[in-house]
């Protein structure tokens, strides 16, 4: 209040985004890592992040809410309840990791791992050379530290790792943490990172500013979403076919949204994740869509971001946000604004497949006075999606003021 600072609260997502960035432009070694299976591991004092990379692309980004904290606060319970403390921890970090890794993709769960580990303070301090921001460590050597850490004293570890005393009750909880998480992603190397989260937010500044054009880490949250839309068994076909139209329908309508490029990347992902909640049931799958988005983390994205997209893709089909301004409290008139606009979008991309059967190859887009005409280049019988986009379409009138018209072409006269 008194320094007219304003404060903007990363997620853990956006903190996981950021620190991913640092890695890929000033760890060397980023791209020969992820040409085959790697993962960027970042501890946080509460939480685990998790990226998973193959041929260079993102495959997911789950969270795990356990962090050396959470393991220091159980072993200091235990060492008032439990005959061997270390032991439980052990069998206590194991049951967490194992429960949470058995939603990563099975494939991903087989497969080996080159490991960018990042936050990991005693081995960085352990291992490190001063004026290095990076080590590459072994297996055998890693877990050579860790007997050596087991077994050790406080002021032993005070003085070989260069931590205070006030964090020394941290070490051997984050470094069984560190062991259990190498053995889960299977770790043939380990390459520890001193790169923190202010390395990622100058990072993320320098490319917002126009630095480091060849890097396209919006990527990354495509990924992210992707890795949603699979665990949670988003039908493919239908879903690339609306993100398609959705794309299509926000270029050639610029003229009237006038949303920016950050707009076009969250309707993108809310194509490819607005059926989620069908997984829980088809019958009003999109209140479940949102409830299953807002309980979500997708790389790269904030909290209020995440509440857009789960807000358009609850939109994208009967309901509308008119009939329910309770609903976007928490959100200020433009952010409100700016999901009437592209959930209007997304119900007419969607009604464009809404028998889920691809009828429709591909649309264009004419822009009248009063009208927006969409053309269907379509061989098949189109009365399902006509009924559909006429009835769809009503909401994009009330936003934007002119009524879309349904026009179909054949592809073989």
């Amino acid at each position: 209040m008194r320094t007219g600072l304003r404060i903007h609260w990363l997620s853990l997502s956006e903190e996981s985004f950021v620190r991913n960035e640092a890695v890929a432009i000033h760890f060397a070694d980023y791209r020969k890592l992820t040409a085959d299976h790697a993962a960027i591991i970042g501890l946080n004092s509460g939480s685990t992040t998790f990226s998973f990379f193959a041929n260079h692309e993102l495959k997911a980004a789950p969270n795990m809410k356990l962090g050396p904290t959470r393991a220091k606060e159980v072993l200091q319970n235990l060492r008032m309840t439990a005959p061997n403390p270390l032991a439980v921890l052990d069998d206590y970090i194991n049951s967490k990791v194992d429960d949470f890794y058995r939603f990563i993709p099975e494939d991903l769960q087989q497969a080996t791992n080159q490991v960018i580990l990042i936050g990991a303070t005693p081995l960085n301090n352990y291992f490190i050379p001063e004026g290095d921001t990076s080590y590459t460590l072994s297996i055998s050597r890693f877990r050579q530290f860790t007997h050596e850490v087991t077994a050790a004293s406080d002021q032993y570890l005070m003085e070989h790792l260069k931590v205070s005393k006030e964090s020394i009750g941290l070490v051997l909880p984050e470094v069984l943490l560190i062991q259990k998480l190498l053995a889960v992603v299977h770790a043939e190397q380990v390459h520890l990172v001193n790169l923190n989260v202010l390395d990622g937010l100058t990072t993320n500044r320098a490319i917002a500013s126009g630095y480091h054009k060849k890097y396209d880490f919006s990527q990354q949250i495509l990924g992210s979403a992707l890795a949603i839309a699979q665990r949670y068994r988003v039908e493919p076909h239908h879903m690339k076919l609306v993100e398609k139209f959705a794309l299509h329908l926000f270029d050639q309508l610029k003229s009237l949204h006038h949303l920016k490029a950050r707009d076009r990347l969250l309707l993108q992902i809310a194509a490819i994740l607005h059926d989620s909640g069908c997984f829980i049931d088809t019958h009003q799958h999109y209140l479940h869509s949102d409830y299953v988005l807002r309980q979500s983390e997708i790389l790269g994205l904030s909290t209020e971001e995440i509440q857009i997209i789960a807000a358009v893709s609850r939109y994208h089909s009967a309901r509308t946000p008119v009939s329910e301004l309770a609903h976007f409290r928490q959100l200020g008139a433009s952010k409100r604004l700016a999901i009437a606009k592209l959930a209007a979008i997304l119900r007419l991309a969607d009604s464009l497949d809404d028998a889920h059967q691809q009828t429709v190859e591909r649309i264009s887009v004419s822009v009248r006075p009063t009208q927006v005409i969409i053309t269907a280049f379509s061989d098949d019988d189109l009365a399902l999606v006509h009924w559909a986009f006429s009835r769809k379409a009503e909401f994009f009138t009330d936003v934007f003021g002119l009524q879309p018209v349904f026009k179909q072409r054949r592809l073989h006269k």
